[in-house]
């Protein structure tokens, strides 16, 4: 009990230290629609994942359709069509248009205006026609725009993927900074060698030019706790001095045991959710917080029978998060596992890529 009420008093000093994040505010006025888009692309139905963002390249000009009625969204994106777009990118921040028009081969007026421009160099690349990896459209597109048109609004101190061998390694990562990159997991996998398709790349050059779509996201990392329990962190997380809590810019995280014979032997889910949920709530009033609309769920790691609690902590001085608890036994002991975040999205990929015993959660948040 000494333990849980730490865990409380810890999560107080978070909630008292919070404050409101500021959003970043970035515009490239060059960049205006000019033209309508009422869903002429057949093969992108409103549906589709990246609907939205062949919606802004059609109307800013950024890539054209297959053909005039089709984006072909699945098509991989060969090093010529990153240049094109790379070069309209480039044109329009410049000059407000954009001008140029195929040659012979259709490419070689971009192949000319990327390298007059500084946006690839002279023999980079041999085969205009191959398919461009990751990294090298990472490459292309950062050269696009000058490095004060994609200030960092992401904090990101690794990629599981990319090291400093990696080429293009410097653009990856500043790309990523600026919200244009996120990757394909919470952990921000790149996949630096990868081919790209049509559709990733509109996603992709349109966070480029329009600034207020580029997004905002913590990549988390893997915390092995103990032996047994391995929980999905945001990069900036500290370990705190007690040990039993790890902080970071958006919230906390807190594992507590308490040990008692009477639990040896039994499943948590054989205690009724209520006793929990009261547990919790006169925890944290002691320690001047009020828990409230918790709400518990029976789930299973493997073997291992467990109570998922979700709630709200607010202190005295009206900051809240939202905490999301697991409960389980081992042995003679209750094990408490706590998130707690302001940021839906980070606290739900968190919750949900908890491991223990090397076992996910059965049932997702």
């Amino acid at each position: 009990m000494k333990k849980l009420l730490s865990a409380a008093l810890a999560i107080c000093l978070v909630l008292s230290l919070s404050v409101p994040a500021s959003a970043a505010q970035n515009s490239l006025d060059n960049f205006q629609k000019t033209a309508e888009y009422t869903g002429g692309f057949t093969d992108v139905p409103e549906s589709y994942w990246a609907a939205p963002s062949v919606k802004t390249c059609f109307e800013y000009g950024l890539m054209k359709g297959a053909t005039a009625t089709t984006f072909n969204p699945d098509g991989v994106l060969s090093v010529a069509e990153a240049l094109v777009m790379a070069d309209r990118v480039h044109e329009v921040f410049t000059t407000g248009g954009s001008t140029l028009t195929n040659g012979s081969p259709w490419y070689q007026p971009y192949v000319d205006y990327a390298v007059a421009q500084g946006i690839i160099a002279g023999g980079d690349f041999t085969d205009y026609t191959a398919k461009v990896t990751r990294a090298e459209m990472a490459y292309i597109f950062y050269n696009a725009l000058p490095a004060s048109a994609l200030p960092a609004i992401n904090n990101v101190l690794a990629l599981p993927d990319v090291d400093e061998t990696t080429p293009h390694a410097a653009e990856i990562f500043a790309l990523y900074e600026a919200g244009i990159l996120s990757g394909s997991d919470i952990y921000g996998t790149c996949k630096p060698d990868a081919t790209i398709t049509r559709a990733e790349s509109a996603a992709i050059i349109a966070r480029v030019a329009i600034a207020g779509s580029r997004k905002s996201v913590t990549l988390l990392e893997d915390w092995e706790w103990s032996d047994n329990v391995v929980l999905a962190l945001p990069q900036d997380a500290q370990a705190g001095e007690d040990g039993m809590g790890v902080f970071f810019n958006a919230g906390m995280a807190i594992l507590s045991s308490v040990q008692d014979d009477a639990y040896r032997g039994i499943s948590v889910t054989a205690l009724p959710s209520e006793t929990l949920n009261s547990l919790l709530t006169e925890i944290y009033k002691n320690s001047g917080l009020t828990f409230s609309d918790s709400a518990s769920t029976a789930v299973n790691f493997g073997a291992i029978a467990a109570y998922r609690t979700t709630g709200t902590l607010t202190a005295d001085n009206g900051i809240s998060l939202k905490c999301v608890s697991y409960f389980y036994i081992t042995g003679d002991s209750m094990e408490m596992i706590a998130l707690l975040s302001d940021d839906d999205a980070l606290l739900t990929a968190m919750v949900n890529s908890v491991r223990i015993s090397s076992s996910s959660v059965s049932v997702k948040l």
